[in-house]
């Protein structure tokens, strides 16, 4: 029933044609260049296109749902043959962690996107739902792969993919997470109320393919070998240790919203674990997360100058998470090796929903936030 919903709502088109390519192409670019302020490669500002080499390569292809002459949203899905994955995406994916990678045929889905007036509809589970299709059949993947920003795991956690052991991936506007998808594990899927749990037995099982043998990689699932924490639990037992235990130096901000409040908070964030040198955000990017500093330092930069540096219990990217355009004011580095509770923009809208008063606690501390900065800034003008 659910295919059937939505693949009534909205039809997923396959690019055959270099118009169609050329027009995701101008997709692109108004949401990556125009809308998020990427520095990304591929980019051709005199055409006004967003393309790069693997674009055009056999081994990748194009799903895009509206028309040429009005994209609506777009991925691209990249898939290949045993053992033939390109160094580069090897590393960046830490296929070197699964023992089995060279006997598996990898995949990789990548430049996501939905136009921004047409969130919120159901264009991501159709482009989901159509690409796991085209995978697990056509394409005959056993693995798929994905990076994303910290505020979208979530996201991506409903459609199937699992955070692993593999290494944040340093992009050139910051931070990102790698993700993985078995794509025969139907109880995985169905945990995480993934609208593609009703297609695995189409592909998998009796009279058709085996499933993937995951036992040689199972253990990079496991809460000690990854580099992102996404249980709720967990992260309040760190919260707990971490951030609400009284320190030396000024009132944290986890500690001036107290335990009752910062429970709350644990349910909708991520702790992401960031490597010396590691860029957590990129001045002039657009995004709408707020970082707070669970352990290690961060430097704080602007205009090649540099600003602050940061310790355990700071909070930054609140300009980004409060600004309309969600553009950043300031570069994040990891100055030493860190751990940092990422929270998305939308978690206050529902943090609203479930309990306004504690809503309003955490609109109250980031206001105090601001107005302490600014008024240091002020000071230093």
């Amino acid at each position: 029933m659910l295919e059937r919903w939505l693949r009534g709502i909205e039809r997923v088109h396959r690019a055959g044609t270099r118009g169609e390519r050329e027009a995701i192409y101008r997709f692109r670019y108004g949401v990556y260049v125009e809308e998020l302020k990427r520095a990304i490669g591929g980019v051709d500002h005199r055409r006004r296109m967003v393309c790069d080499a693997d674009d055009e390569e056999p081994w990748s292809t194009h799903l895009y749902v509206g028309s040429p002459d009005a994209v609506a949203g777009a991925v691209r899905i990249r898939v290949w043959e045993p053992g033939r994955v390109p160094p580069a995406d090897a590393d960046t994916l830490s296929l070197d962690l699964f023992p089995n990678a060279a006997e598996l045929r990898i995949s990789e889905i990548g430049r996501f996107m939905i136009r921004p007036t047409m969130r919120g509809r159901l264009l991501l589970p159709a482009l989901a739902h159509a690409g796991y299709d085209l995978l697990a059949g056509e394409k005959a993947a056993d693995l798929a792969f994905c990076t994303c920003r910290p505020g979208l795991v979530g996201y991506y956690r409903r459609l199937g993919a699992r955070p692993y052991g593999g290494r944040t991936v340093a992009a050139p506007e910051g931070l990102e997470v790698p993700l993985v998808s078995v794509l025969s594990d139907e109880a995985t899927f169905r945990r995480m109320g993934s609208p593609m749990a009703p297609l695995v037995k189409r592909h998998f099982g009796r009279g058709k393919r085996p499933p993937v043998d995951s036992a040689p990689f199972a253990h990079l699932f496991r809460d000690d070998d990854r580099s992102v924490e996404t249980d709720p639990g967990a992260i309040w037992k760190e919260l707990e240790s971490r951030l609400l235990q009284p320190g030396e130096g000024p009132q944290t901000f986890f500690e001036a919203l107290g335990e009752d409040v910062t429970r709350r908070l644990s349910e909708y964030g991520v702790v992401l674990s960031t490597p010396p040198g590691t860029l957590v955000t990129r001045e002039g990017h657009a995004e709408k997360e707020l970082f707070v500093v669970f352990e290690g330092e961060y430097e704080v930069r602007a205009g090649g100058r540099k600003l602050a540096r940061l310790g355990r219990g700071a909070v930054f990217g609140e300009v980004g998470f409060f600004r309309d355009t969600g553009v950043r004011s300031a570069s994040v580095h990891a100055v030493s090796g860190g751990r940092v509770l990422v929270l998305s923009r939308k978690f206050l809208k529902e943090l609203a929903g479930r309990d306004a008063e504690a809503a309003h606690a955490v609109l109250f501390q980031l206001g105090r936030l601001l107005a302490e900065r600014l008024a240091q800034a002020t000071a230093h003008a």
